[in-house]
């Protein structure tokens, strides 16, 4: 890679480059020094800059437990075990860059003094040319980087001082083959009894704490509103019920998709997770522009480009399926019967459901089972939710004659749907658009209760009459569209960790009572699983 000068002492310009940074990993990069490194190294500096570049290490292991399998680590001094939850609270508290306060994504450790700067926003490469301090420690890869030469470099005795760390704890960063072995007897706390870990020591998190700072309360909420840039409200409404979706949430904010190698305008997960970076991290209550967002989606499908509205149904079901693009981790093909694909898209809304057919003439029933992400119900025939859902579900006579496989005759038929399988999150679309002859919109209203007992809907509970305690849901996203088919809006309404409904009218944010969310004309709703296991 070609070195680039960056010296504080010239003011940098527009025209300066920015540093590429490059995934690597310890076992397959063979890392030079560079003659910066060389410079500090050759000076009475070195013990010290050994000592920080050590500490920094075995944070940067710490920033990568959420790769770590076994749900239980240990700790030497005592032999107790300690639950993988433990270790992530821990990981709240290490260090967040010094001017933002960025707690996803890369950050880096400076080598020369306690600072902290983002990668994001290039608070880092702020850094270096305000203080001259060129060099810095990964958190995600523990890799130190040199800002004048914009590449990582490494040294031998940067070498020797993680390979100690990685025998000590048993697993070098990178190489996810380590076998499993006993723990080393190591005096600086936590192991991990197949991955290892190692835990700041007290004089780590006291510096830790000194020189972090906490994500405010504000930021922390993630309730921020989108700007419309040109009918956009279908938009920014579904990217609300996916901010505040617990599952995607905690997906994103745990850093899941920190390390894809795709350019950003060609991942919309790489956007998405962008979008999560800005609602959680940052303190600014002004609307958000999506703008790479937007560019992304009109890349990836050609009929989004432009600024006519569009369907918000329509633009949810292409969300999932891009989510479920980037992130599928399987690569076996979905006609194996055991495919169960692992994305989160599928972890959120994946289920499963069952039609069964039966024969007038011999009464044998017959069944399939179709993968589903959603619900469609019509609601001509019903002024609320569970009675949309009785009818979805109950027995109905086939149209046409059937072709019985069993008794070889063309006869009447019923047929029942049942849901065989249910999702972590119920998506509900509510039928009000109608496009036969001519286009028209059911503004009527249908109410909907908060909590939803499945139930009655369940193949297993229509075959047995048994209960499963966990088919109950809270509904937590509303989206409504006003307006008439051809003319109109959308708004959401968002239930946050607090139960507090929040209404989001593009970049304007409102708090709503139970009452004035009842009386909303849903068009898509969503429920949670009450408790998940």
């Amino acid at each position: 890679m070609a070195s680039r000068q960056l010296s504080p002492d010239t003011p940098a310009t527009s025209s300066t480059p920015t540093p590429v940074l490059l995934q690597s990993t310890l076992d397959d990069c063979n890392l030079k020094p560079c003659s910066h490194l060389a410079q500090v190294l050759g000076t009475s500096a070195k013990d010290t800059v050994l000592r920080n570049y050590t500490g920094a290490y075995r944070v940067s292991i710490l920033n990568n437990v959420t790769q770590f399998n076994p749900p239980q680590f240990r700790i030497i001094k005592t032999k107790s075990k300690l639950d993988k939850s433990k270790i992530l609270q821990l990981k709240s508290h290490s260090p967040k860059c010094t001017q933002c306060a960025n707690v996803i994504g890369k950050n880096f450790y400076c080598l020369q003094c306690a600072h902290v700067g983002c990668w994001n926003k290039q608070h880092f490469v702020d850094h270096a040319k305000a203080q001259g301090h060129v060099f810095g420690i990964d958190s995600q890869t523990g890799l130190l980087f040199c800002f004048k030469c914009s590449c990582f470099i490494s040294d031998p005795s940067l070498d020797f001082a993680r390979e100690e760390i990685d025998k000590s704890c048993n697993t070098p960063l990178g190489n996810t083959n380590a076998a499993a072995a006993s723990p080393a007897n190591d005096s600086t706390g936590v192991i991990a009894t197949k991955k290892g870990l190692i835990v700041p020591d007290e004089e780590d998190l006291k510096l830790i704490a000194k020189y972090s700072k906490t994500v405010s309360g504000k930021a922390s909420t993630g309730l921020r509103g989108f700007v419309n840039m040109g009918s956009t409200c279908f938009m920014s409404t579904i990217l609300q019920t996916f901010i505040h979706n617990p599952i995607i949430r905690d997906y994103f904010l745990t850093e899941g998709h920190s390390k894809c190698g795709k350019l950003r305008n060609e991942c919309i997960t790489c956007c998405v997770d962008e979008i999560f970076i800005n609602f959680f991290t940052s303190n600014d209550r002004q609307g958000y522009g999506p703008v790479s967002f937007l560019n992304a989606a009109w890349r990836k499908n050609k009929l989004l480009a432009g600024y006519s509205q569009q369907d918000a149904h329509e633009f949810w079901q292409f969300l999932v399926n891009q989510l479920h693009q980037d992130l599928k981790p399987d690569a076996r093909k979905p006609s194996d019967p055991h495919f169960r694909c692992q994305c989160v898209a599928h972890q959120c809304f994946a289920s499963d459901l069952q039609s069964s057919i039966k024969c007038s003439q011999c009464g044998t029933i017959t069944t399939t089972v179709d993968p589903i992400i959603d619900i469609s119900l019509d609601i001509t025939h019903s002024d609320d939710l569970k009675g949309c859902f009785h009818n979805f579900v109950k027995t109905e006579k086939l149209d046409i004659k059937y072709s019985c496989n069993n008794c070889q005759e063309r006869t009447p038929a019923s047929k029942k749907l049942s849901i065989l399988k249910f999702p972590n999150v119920l998506a509900i679309q509510l039928k009000r658009f109608e496009h036969s002859n001519q286009s028209s919109k059911i503004d009527k209203y249908v109410s909907f209760p908060f909590y939803m007992d499945m139930n009655p809907y369940s193949t297993s509970f229509q075959s047995t009459g048994v209960s499963d305690p966990a088919l109950n849901y809270e509904l937590f996203a509303i989206v409504c569209h006003i307006g008439t088919v051809n003319t109109g809006h959308y708004i959401v309404c968002i239930k946050d960790s607090q139960g507090r409904w929040w209404k989001f009218d593009d970049s304007v944010v409102v708090m709503l009572s139970r009452e004035e969310v009842q009386n909303m004309k849903a068009y898509l709703l969503f429920y949670g699983v009450h408790k998940l296991a």
